[in-house]
């Protein structure tokens, strides 16, 4: 049995890499931006009680907007919405997002990234029910190719065993007390990483895999955008081509 989630969506980045002015999160794909896609996806999952969504100050109010404009668009059950500052590095923004969901006492914590909408949701149901039965679990999927680890001078210092190498994804799941403590444990040590699983791992805690998808990627260059919209154009009903519901409601008001 799942537990009531809360779910932490970092959208406090840029994107420096999509070479575009607007961070990715609010590029539009059919009638919705990347991060409403993301959110109108999350909120699939029944259990979801409370959102919490650490933005840039000049972004909140946007992303407070797209995320109660999906919230509305549900219809069905109450979902918290709560939009934080975002840290200065991914761990702080998941820290301020924490410390919000603490009020809800939601049993179970997901981090997923902002721009990834195309997760699979059979994937994420055994992920949750592995969390909530082990305490912390993960998708990832298998490396394709072969992976080289390379010095700082750019020599290949080792190559491991491919068939123990996964490529690690979000959502990441985990009961909260578990996602406390470490989040505890590595500020006290000064510790650093770029997602919230390693610091589970710091903490000493397992963390379980449940394979996903490699369509899940996060969108971080423009042919990934490419690669969203014709998943969600697929996989999602009513995704297609026109303006982002911001717009059309921009448009409304003025005419």
């Amino acid at each position: 049995m799942i537990p009531q989630t809360g779910v932490i969506i970092p959208s406090a980045g840029r994107g420096s890499r999509m070479d575009s002015e607007l961070p990715k999160q609010f590029m539009p794909i059919g009638g919705l931006t990347v991060l409403g896609h993301t959110i109108t996806r999350i909120l699939q999952i029944e259990q979801v009680r409370h959102l919490v969504i650490p933005a840039s100050g000049n972004v909140s109010d946007r992303v407070r907007d797209i995320a109660a404009g999906c919230i509305a668009a549900r219809k069905t059950g109450n979902v918290l919405l709560d939009v934080v500052p975002g840290g200065k590095e991914r761990m702080d923004s998941v820290w301020n997002g924490l410390l919000a969901l603490m009020e809800s006492g939601v049993e179970l914590v997901m981090v997923h990234d902002a721009v990834r909408p195309c997760f699979p949701m059979d994937a994420v149901t055994r992920a949750l029910e592995k969390a909530a039965s082990e305490g912390a679990a993960i998708l990832a999927v298998p490396a394709r190719d072969t992976v080289k680890l390379v010095d700082d001078s750019g020599v290949i210092a080792s190559t491991p065993d491919r068939r123990r190498v996964w490529l690690a994804q979000t959502p990441q799941i985990f009961r909260t007390e578990v996602l406390l403590d470490a989040n505890e444990k590595a500020r006290a040590a000064g510790f650093a990483a770029t997602d919230d699983a390693s610091l589970v791992e710091h903490a000493g805690f397992p963390v379980h895999v449940v394979e996903g998808s490699h369509d899940n990627l996060k969108i971080t260059y423009p042919a990934d955008l490419f690669f969203a919209e014709q998943w969600l154009r697929k996989n999602v009903p009513g995704v297609s081509a026109g303006m982002t519901q911001e717009e059309e409601n921009k448009k409304k008001s003025k005419g």
